[in-house]
């Protein structure tokens, strides 16, 4: 029997503008929108390097920039390092629950605080723009909240597919900075994959040479795409471990 044949999808492209991890640079992406996709489509298109926000499927397409990589974890064979069990034990008085993705106003507001002071030149965040960003999805998207006693400290947006998750995004309380709780939010979610039996767990670009997204490359038996081919990280030219 053959496959079926993909959905024809029409991207637009978007105006330059600047990029948000490289100095210099030009940031342009190609992308289209969608209130609803099959399980396998979605994921399909995730091999192939598109990322989702809200309802916005994209990818990468800048001008003389081929800098953000997309990635993804093999979980099945993923070994956490000495510094990431130094996390999880760090770590273990926290309560992670999971729920469907719906506004919460707790959410908001811890969101709120940390785009505030992780990333002050943003503007602050207002409801609409986090609806229309972390909650509107056409695919099942689902929040981990982490809590210390009843105080809610992080919270990571993921969806899940047939044979995968996706990180979407994570946020913090940046009183709680010590605690490296975005690291322990992907090995919570690597947990999750595998004992739901997933594959893969898809962290979206990576971008050698950003500070922002050097913590992509130090979980083991990672992957990259690179011309339409997922290879090891470890393969790539230059590329030392950290």
């Amino acid at each position: 029997m053959k496959t079926p044949a993909a959905p024809r999808i029409l991207l637009y492209q978007s105006y330059p503008m600047e990029c948000p991890y490289l100095p210099g640079q030009i940031w342009v992406t190609q992308s289209f929108q969608t209130n609803g996709l099959s399980p396998a489509f979605f994921e399909h298109l995730l091999s192939q390097g598109f990322r989702r926000s809200g309802e916005t499927i994209y990818r990468q397409h800048c001008p003389n920039c081929r800098a953000c990589i997309p990635i993804r974890i093999d979980i099945r064979r993923f070994a956490p390092s000495k510094s990431q069990r130094r996390v999880l034990s760090k770590n273990h008085d926290v309560t992670v629950t999971r729920s469907p993705a719906e506004f919460q106003q707790a959410d908001f507001d811890l969101y709120q605080r940390y785009v505030d002071t992780r990333h002050p030149s943003h503007e602050t965040p207002d409801e609409d723009g986090y609806v229309n960003f972390l909650i509107l999805s056409p695919v099942q998207t689902e929040i981990m909240r982490y809590y210390i006693a009843d105080r809610l400290v992080g919270v990571a947006w993921m969806d899940v597919q047939p044979h995968s998750l996706s990180s979407v995004y994570c946020a913090f309380d940046p009183d709680f900075s010590a605690l490296c709780l975005g690291t322990f939010s992907i090995l919570r979610q690597i947990q999750l994959g595998q004992e739901l039996g997933k594959e893969w767990v898809y962290l979206g670009f990576w971008v050698e040479h950003s500070r922002k997204m050097s913590y992509k490359s130090r979980f083991s038996n990672s992957q990259i795409l690179e011309n339409q081919i997922w290879r090891p990280l470890e393969s790539r030219a230059g590329f030392t471990p950290e």
